[in-house]
């Protein structure tokens, strides 16, 4: 009974970091292809001042 205990553990450790993993890895893709490409203004030093 302790081997299957271990195992079950064992592989809800496993699952549970490839989930974490792949949502830390969807979330950074969303993050960056949330603006398209060249509409992100670029403030120069006067219009910051």
């Amino acid at each position: 009974m302790s081997a299957i205990v271990s195992s079950l553990y064992r592989d809800l450790t496993c699952a549970a970091a490839a989930l974490l993993i792949s949502m830390v890895i969807g979330a950074s893709f969303v993050q960056s292809t949330a603006t398209p490409p060249g509409s992100v203004r670029v403030l120069t030093s006067a219009q910051q001042a």
